[in-house]
């Protein structure tokens, strides 16, 4: 008979994670940001990170083949340079950094870096300049691998202004798949992805899948809307962390 606190997570996560997927589809991002307060209800930040890895990679693997001709090569490639080693320097502190120090404050600086792109006036030049490129890859390469949560300064990049929608949904999807893989190998190397992440992942691949499709077919139907969502979503996903890194350092909730 199955443990009634597994099947209780297994439910609650499914829903979690399908919502999760539906933004992640729409947007290029946005998965661990929603998801991680969720499941950290359920395990510890340690045990969480690996399943939302696992989960990120498979969404960006569902829309990533039709996405391909979309995505802009040059900021791509320029940000996975520079942040896939801060994804290892950043899995390697996760066990010893304070995980919902952490989680606070990228969740205040995810809330104010929305605020400030809503308000940002156009920008002046065509491309962003190799300096920002690789410092938006390098910081959002570090948070992904310490607290599966890259996506603030990947995101107030690619949504500053410089890139069309699509391009902007598909090149986040890209990147963020490459530092997904990369915390994910690591720790199969050292051995701190356990079969039970694996197993976890599993279950939850029907309702990631579903979502992932249907937020993908939202996209299709309304490009336009891209930003204005995915700066709403911003604020949202970092409120929640926020608050709930504040319930747990104040109450232990």
């Amino acid at each position: 008979m199955p443990d009634p606190h597994v099947l209780t997570m297994v439910l609650v996560l499914s829903a979690v994670v399908a919502v999760a997927a539906v933004l992640r589809g729409f947007t290029g991002f946005g998965f661990g940001l929603f998801a991680m307060p969720f499941a950290s209800f359920f395990m510890d930040p340690a045990s969480a990170v690996p399943v939302m890895l696992l989960l990120q990679l498979a969404s960006g693997a569902v829309t990533l083949r039709s996405d391909l001709a979309a995505v802009d090569r040059s900021s791509s490639a320029a940000i996975s340079a520079a942040g896939l080693p801060f994804v290892a320097v950043g899995a390697v502190l996760l066990h010893l950094a304070p995980q919902n120090v952490v989680r606070l404050v990228v969740g205040l600086v995810t809330i104010g870096a929305a605020l400030a792109l809503a308000f940002a006036p156009p920008v002046r030049t065509p491309r962003p300049s190799l300096v920002l490129t690789l410092a938006a890859g390098a910081s959002s390469g570090f948070l992904q691998g310490l607290v599966a949560m890259g996506g603030p300064p990947l995101t107030a990049f690619y949504l500053r202004g410089w890139y069309a929608p699509a391009t902007a949904r598909a090149s986040m999807t890209l990147v963020f798949s490459l530092f997904c893989a990369a915390p994910l190998l690591f720790g199969a190397l050292t051995g701190q992805v356990a079969g039970r992440a694996f197993a976890l992942a599993l279950a939850l691949l029907p309702a990631l899948v579903i979502g992932t499709l249907i937020g993908g077919m939202i996209f299709k139907r309304r490009p336009n809307g891209h930003r204005g969502v995915a700066l709403i979503a911003l604020v949202l996903v970092g409120a929640m962390a926020a608050i709930r890194a504040a319930l747990l350092l104040t109450c232990g909730w």
